[in-house]
């Protein structure tokens, strides 16, 4: 009995080493170390078990037993660290590492000090008469302590998972079902060593199970989660959007080994499905000569360009013709995680004329759906505009962003999220497009657009402010529908920034790969102004500029002047409340009243301007620029600025 457990003992070992190895080796993410430190600790843990069964000795017994002791002691705190990264809990890191760390190294310094190891177990005997030889403990004070730590840590952590149980799909459930029977593997081995010692006599109530449940259940854990991907290179929510793409996505890491691709990428090489990550993409027969490509070849070709495009056909799909663009994935310190391949069935294209193929191409690379019906038109009668290069011209900006959209994202399922941003940046979008503005890009919840180009507009900056009043409008009906599909758990609120001056529009990139798109410095104020609506509390942000040009059109107050992070001159903003023609009586009155209490501050006469901004509030309450100036009335006359103030804010955050 006792060399059929000392086996076991030295298998599980084995067993945590090999989890160890792998997990370092096939996954990718940040999340994978906390996994991996689990393991470690149930290695020495089983280690000291081991070592306590053999030594047949009083005083390496009871090294052995602090062993286990420190294992078990960090294991507990560092398997929550694990849990806390694998939910994605939104409770800064330092908030509790440092607190759940404190407790067991104060436990093990005690435990290491000969005069207090007796804390522990208050006495030790080695009995190297039974059959499965050990060391007999009586508990003592710091023993129950721990037990308590464990087990309030335990509860912690089922709490934890109990909680993103209930959130997450039948995919992720398993693995939080799995991590839970983890959580409470200690406690359960316990009480099954300590019942079999009170009921049976035999050798099987003198085995410590704690150490081969833990191993166990670490087990259990790596091969239906780890090895499924769960930490795979391409999030979930990725992987929802990649499978509604025409296009074949295809994932390999550094060692061209497959890690995944969309569902349409089967339909080229049927052989790829979760059975086959892990293996050699060169081992896929059908594989194209062209792509079979060694890492030092991929790192040349990045080098030369970004997106590198390469043809190729196929013996098994006789007729039809293939491209492919290669992007290297990096990490933060610039090393390379692997490979994407993009493939495009491009048959057709090959059957046009070179010119057609290129106008085509260009034509819906550049632009996309980002442009409105009439300018797109605009560009088919003149191909010209899509050629390389920009233009200095006379524009207006826009950027806008959901608030507290971290929050919404955290409350949804990857699935909903996309659901949710499709609905949100579609009907956002046809207002733009609906007053000819030109989408940039979308960055996750963020849209660009820029009004005045391709096609000249003459009154960019009214469409403009026009766009955004109108967006806000459509909020109200935004969020019913939302409300309606449970698509969020709270109103959704758009910020906007506007700006109006020269900037330089064309197409960026190459001639494969490019985008039409705005820069210069009046493009990023415009983004700093859709941020400085936090501090404000307002929701729409345009610079003097914008609305110098577009006259009475706008009902709009002035919000003093500042400076943003970035940009050294200061500009005067303003707030675009309303149409001029829509606007009720009270916002009039607001503007006045807040027009009275800035020109007051802006005088310096902060008590003054104090009492004029609490005029405002008696009357709008719930006016928060009001209340920001409230502020600054009291923390400068408590603390006056310098003579030369020219009563310029700075804004110190994006």
């Amino acid at each position: 009995m006792l060399l059929f457990l000392r086996i076991l003992l030295i298998a599980s070992m084995f067993i945590a080493l090999y989890m160890m190895s792998v997990t370092l080796r096939r996954c990718r993410s940040e999340k994978r170390y906390g996994f991996i430190y689990c393991c470690a600790l149930s290695f020495i843990y089983t280690l000291g078990y081991f070592i306590e069964i053999t030594c047949g000795n009083l005083e390496v017994g009871i090294i052995a037993v602090k062993i286990q002791y420190a294992s078990s002691s960090f294991l507990t705190p560092v398997f929550f660290f694990f849990i806390a990264e694998y939910c994605d809990i939104s409770l800064s890191k330092k908030y509790y590492q440092i607190p759940m760390l404190v407790i067991p190294v104060l436990f093990y310094l005690l435990v290491l000090t000969l005069e207090h190891h007796t804390l522990l177990y208050s006495r030790y005997d080695y009995d190297a008469g039974r059959d499965i030889p050990g060391i007999e403990k009586t508990p003592g004070t710091l023993y129950f302590v721990q037990t308590f730590y464990h087990i309030l840590y335990m509860v912690i952590i089922c709490t934890v998972l109990v909680r993103n149980l209930m959130k997450k799909n039948q995919r992720h459930r398993l693995g939080l079902i799995l991590l839970m029977i983890s959580a409470v593997a200690p406690l359960i081995g316990n009480l099954t060593y300590i019942t079999l010692t009170f009921f049976s006599d035999s050798s099987f109530g003198q085995i410590n199970y704690t150490a081969f449940l833990i191993v166990i259940s670490n087990l259990i854990f790596f091969y239906n989660v780890v090895r499924n991907d769960m930490f795979d290179l391409a999030p979930t929510a990725y992987a929802v959007t990649l499978n509604l793409i025409r296009d074949i996505f295809i994932f390999i890491d550094q060692n061209m080994v497959y890690r995944g691709s969309n569902n349409k990428a089967s339909e080229l090489f049927p052989v790829l499905s979760e059975k086959f990550k892990g293996t050699s993409i060169f081992q896929i027969e059908t594989w194209p000569n062209e792509l079979r490509l060694e890492e030092k070849d991929l790192n040349e070709i990045y080098i030369k360009d970004s997106m590198h495009e390469i043809e190729f056909t196929l013996d098994h799909k006789p007729g039809k013709n293939y491209s492919s663009w290669l992007n290297r994935v990096v990490s933060k310190s610039g090393t390379t995680l692997g490979w994407i391949i993009l493939i495009q069935d491009v048959t057709k294209t090959v059957k046009m004329t070179k010119e057609l193929k290129y106008f085509n191409d260009q034509l819906h690379r550049a632009f996309s759906i980002y442009l409105s019906e009439d300018v797109v038109n605009e560009i088919i009668d003149d191909p010209a505009k899509l050629q390389l290069g920009g233009v200095k011209r006379h524009m207006t900006a826009m950027f806008t962003d959901i608030t507290n959209f971290t929050k919404i994202s955290e409350e949804l399922s990857p699935e909903q999220l996309v659901e949710m941003l499709n609905h949100y940046l579609s009907s956002m979008s046809n207002v733009i497009l609906d007053q000819k503005g030109t989408i940039d890009k979308y960055v996750g919840d963020a849209i660009l657009a820029f009004f005045g180009a391709p096609a000249k507009l003459p009154d960019h900056a009214v469409r403009t402010c026009t766009a955004a009043i109108l967006m806000k409008r459509l909020e109200t009906e935004m969020n019913k529908l939302l409300k309606e599909k449970n698509l969020c758990p709270m109103p959704v609120i758009t910020r906007i920034g506007i700006n109006t001056d020269y900037m330089v529009v064309g197409n960026m990139g190459t001639q494969k790969k490019m985008n039409y798109t705005v820069i210069g410095d009046a493009v990023n104020l415009a983004s700093r102004l859709e941020g400085v609506n936090k501090q404000y509390g307002t929701s729409i942000i345009a610079s003097e500029n914008t609305v110098k040009e577009t006259g009475d059109k706008f009902l709009s107050r002035r919000l003093g002047w500042i400076r943003v992070v970035g940009i050294s001159k200061p500009v005067r903003i303003y707030e675009i409340l309303d149409l001029t023609a829509d606007a009720n009586p009270s916002l009039h009155k607001l503007t006045d009243l807040f027009h009275n209490a800035l020109d007051v501050f802006e005088l310096q006469q902060w008590k003054n301007a104090e009492h004029a901004f609490n005029l405002v509030l008696e009357q709008f309450p719930d006016d928060n620029p009001s209340k920001l100036y409230q502020k600054y009335c009291k923390h400068y006359y408590q603390n006056p600025p310098p003579n030369n103030w020219n009563g310029v804010i700075d804004i110190k955050e994006k």
